[in-house]
Parts: structure tokens; C-alpha cells; sequence
């Protein structure tokens, strides 16, 4: 396809995760319970869904993946259900249209393995003691509770996680309540803002909660095992927070945040940007030159949780985003300047992606997914940045979050913007850089070469950089 047909014409990007999600209906709210029981990896809970159906529906599918299914109940009433590789199928003992509550006993098991096209090493992250955490991008939120586990389908959510007593649970949003007993304790928390289920987050263990104070009284609430140890990074939070208010020009977009330490990691990445709670390595957490790991899952808050994505094919608007603006941290404070970092992306890591039929907003293999959206995502990011400027650049950015906060967008969504502030040539700009088969010229470096490459090679490693 030449660059002349790809600016006339958006294509339709290969589906890269097509068994995900569900139609015939959107969810509105889930309400989960957990009973923590440390010396099992068998957590039982109950998913209390509410959700809105768009036709009659006398079957539906929810995403379910490496646990048992007790009971599920439709409006109250027993319906029947029965597990299909990796979705629970439900059948009401009535056909259902509108809003409709759905109830499932389950219970997930922490150690099964259950295989991903993505990477079966993601999921949960369990501590030698019992405890674990969530890392649930991009498919394997159904590992831990039923859902319809569609990235685009955003969600408020509650949590009730019951504990032994001196364990913590957290979860996404403010802590709403805590009740102790001798032998127990029971966390509430719940969402102020939708998402998807791939940013839900549960952790239970022997972690301390350090509270403190943000930019315009923003509450800080973090989770670590050893607070004297993460104390340098958790000092630095609100700095890192007036940092990425000023640069992308709009105040935090929730009600909370704070960081996680998490004792292991699943294999697939280093870090999440699990909503108002993005989750590390703890051990990352001690070391501060890892500053622009923890910049880059608190700037996905506002590009891929608050601004979602409505298709994993736009992933770059997730971490594309978030990606440049670590970069920028790190140019801005003793790391390479902006033009070194990228130009390795541009010459040599974007034109081999592109000879394989790999671009930025078609990633086409889900292996790829979430290096392609770091990586040659980031670098549409910064060819953006190159060819309109620093105004022009936030005022798209700008209305970009305004318009999709709380939402979901796709990269034509995204073009639509930039075209409406920057003007109609970047329509065929973006779209040049995002679905190409050849690197575009980067504006502002002429003397920046691409330098193709034919050689298969190990494409499914991330770009260079920790995080996600």
C-alpha cells in the first residue's frame, strides 16, 4: 500500500484479541467479594454484575478463566451456566432485555495456568506467603473474577476483600470502610470513575498503607511491604505528580492515587498502571533511578484510564503516551534528550516493524501488542510533538482528554481531534505514521534515515524500557 492510499483511507486493523469480551450487552457495575485464605491458592468470591442488555437475550457469555464455578443467579433467579474454554455461558430462566443483575459464586485458583496468546506468564503475582496481586493487561482479568473482560467496556467497581488479622487489603479507588475482628479484617473499596477490567486491582499481604498529600490536596494512598525502604520514591510521588500536570496540562483526572509494591511480578512486565493504584515490583520501588517507571504508570492515569482505548489495536494511545512522557522525564532530568532516545526507535526499530507489516495502530500479532504500543507508538507521539509544536501539541492533547475522560477512543477518534485543532493535514499525517507500510520523514530530522530490516528477528520483546 503506498503512503498516498493509506492517507486516503483509514484500513481496518487486524482484530488482535478477537475471542475477548462479549456482545449483547454492557456492564455498569461490579461488586466483588473475596475471602482471603493464605494457605490456599483457591480464592473463593462472588461477582455481583449489573449490566444493561441491547436486545433479548436468552443466552449470554461472561469471561471466565482458571477457577470453578459454584451458582449463578440471573435477577434473582437460578439460571443455568456452563464453562467453554475461557467463557462462562449463562442461560436465565427467562429471556433478558434492558438492565438485568447477574450473581456468580465462584472461586479462582492463583495457581492455574491458563494459556494467552499475549503471554501465559501474566496474571497473578503471588507472594511466597500467600499473598498476591493483579496484573490483569490485557487478558487476564478474567482470571480473576467473571467479567466481560472487553477493553473498552468500563465499569464502576467495588471491592469487599476479607483478610487474616495483620494483613492489608487494597483496591482500586478510596477505602470506604474496615471492619476487624480477632481474627480477620474486611476491606471496602470503590471506584469515583469507570474502568475497564484489565485496570482492576485486588492485593492481599503484609503491606503497610502510607498516606500523604498531592498537588491541589490530591490523596496519596500507597501499599509497599517495607515503607522505610520505598520511602526515597514514595517522597517523590506529588513531585512526580506537579511534573506530569504541568507537561500534559490538566489536573490529575481521579479522586486518589499511590503505588503499589508488589513482593514478585508476573514475568510479562514490571509494572501496571492499575487505576489510582499502578503496581510495581517492590523491590523497584526501593531504587529511586527507577523515577521514570513510576512517571510512566502514573501518566497512563490519564492516557488508557481515564482516556481509554476502545480497541487493542490502539494501544499506542495508551502507551505511546505514556511512553513519551517518560522519556521527557528522563530528558529533562540528567537522562538522553528526547531526539537520541528516539531516533534508535525511528531508524532502526519502526522500518523493521513496518517490513514485517507491524505499524503502530495494526500491530497485527498479539505477541507484539504491548512493544509495538511503547515503542513505534511512542515515536508517532513524538513525530506529532515534531511537526506541530509545543502549542499546537497540547491544545490536541488538551481536548483529547477532555472529550474521552472516562471514556474510550479509537486512533480514528484520536485523528478526528488532531485534525479539529491542528488542522486537516495531519488526517493524512497520522495516519501516514500510524498505518504506513513504510517510516514516514520525521519532521524537523532530515537527516534522520530509516534502515529496513527483512530479518524476522525477536519482535516479540517490548521496546527497551520497563513498564506498561
Amino acid at each position: 500500500m503506498t503512503a498516498l492510499a493509506v492517507s486516503a483511507v483509514t484500513p481496518t486493523p487486524v482484530p488482535v484479541l478477537p475471542d475477548l469480551g462479549n456482545d449483547g450487552y454492557q456492564v455498569a457495575a461490579y461488586d466483588l467479594t473475596y475471602d482471603v485464605d493464605p494457605s490456599t491458592s483457591l480464592l473463593p468470591g462472588i461477582a455481583r454484575i449489573t449490566a444493561v442488555a441491547d436486545r433479548r437475550l436468552s443466552e449470554f457469555r461472561l469471561d471466565y478463566a482458571g477457577g470453578t464455578v459454584g451458582k449463578v443467579q440471573v435477577d434473582g433467579r437460578d439460571a443455568a451456566y456452563h464453562l467453554d474454554k475461557q467463557k462462562l455461558v449463562v442461560e436465565p430462566a427467562a429471556a433478558i432485555r434492558g438492565p438485568f443483575t447477574v450473581t456468580v459464586d465462584f472461586t479462582a485458583d492463583r495457581a492455574a495456568k491458563v494459556p494467552s496468546p499475549v503471554d501465559d506468564t501474566a496474571g497473578w503475582a503471588n507472594s511466597p506467603d500467600g499473598g498476591f496481586a493483579w496484573f490483569g493487561q490485557p487478558d487476564r482479568a478474567h482470571l480473576f473474577f467473571p467479567c466481560n473482560d472487553a477493553v473498552e467496556d468500563k465499569a464502576y467497581f467495588t471491592f469487599h476483600v476479607t483478610v487474616p488479622a495483620g494483613w492489608t487489603a487494597v483496591a482500586n479507588g478510596p477505602l470506604v470502610s474496615r471492619h476487624d475482628t480477632k481474627t480477620a479484617s474486611t476491606f471496602t473499596y470503590a471506584s469515583s470513575h469507570p474502568f475497564a477490567p484489565q485496570l482492576a486491582q485486588v492485593a492481599a499481604g503484609k503491606y503497610a498503607l502510607v498516606a500523604g498529600t498531592g498537588p491541589n490536596g490530591l490523596p496519596l494512598r500507597s501499599a509497599v511491604p517495607d515503607p522505610a525502604a520505598a520511602k526515597p520514591m514514595l517522597d517523590q510521588l506529588p513531585s512526580f505528580l506537579d511534573w506530569l500536570q504541568e507537561r500534559i496540562g490538566r489536573p490529575f483526572p481521579f479522586e486518589t492515587v499511590g503505588v503499589l509494591g508488589a513482593a514478585t511480578r508476573p514475568m510479562q512486565t514490571d509494572a501496571l498502571e492499575t487505576q489510582t493504584l499502578p503496581v510495581f515490583e517492590a523491590d523497584a520501588l526501593t531504587r529511586p533511578e527507577n523515577g521514570y517507571v513510576v512517571v510512566h504508570e502514573l501518566a497512563h492515569q490519564w492516557f488508557g484510564d481515564s482516556a481509554g482505548i476502545a480497541d487493542w489495536n490502539d494501544i499506542w494511545l495508551s502507551e505511546g503516551f505514556a511512553s513519551y512522557f517518560d522519556h521527557l522525564y528522563s530528558a529533562e532530568h540528567g537522562g538522553q534528550s528526547l531526539a537520541d532516545a528516539f531516533r534508535w526507535a525511528y531508524e532502526v526499530l519502526d522500518p523493521k516493524a513496518r517490513s514485517l507489516g507491524i505499524t503502530p495502530a495494526n500491530p497485527t500479532r498479539p505477541d507484539v501488542l504491548l512493544g509495538v504500543g511503547r515503542g513505534e507508538g511512542s515515536l508517532v507521539v513524538y513525530a506529532l510533538h515534531e511537526k506541530v509544536g509545543d502549542q499546537v501539541f497540547h491544545r490536541i492533547v488538551d481536548t483529547y482528554l477532555d472529550r474521552y475522560r472516562d471514556g474510550s477512543a479509537t486512533s480514528a477518534d484520536f485523528i478526528r481531534v488532531a485534525t479539529s485543532v491542528g488542522g486537516k493535514d495531519l488526517g493524512p499525517f497520522l495516519r501516514d505514521w500510524l498505518y504506513g507500510s513504510t517510516t514516514p520523514p520525521m519532521p524537523g530530522h532530515p537527516d534522520w534515515t530509516p534502515k529496513p530490516s527483512t530479518s524476522e528477528g525477536d519482535r516479540s520483546a517490548p521496546a527497551p524500557r520497563p513498564g506498561s
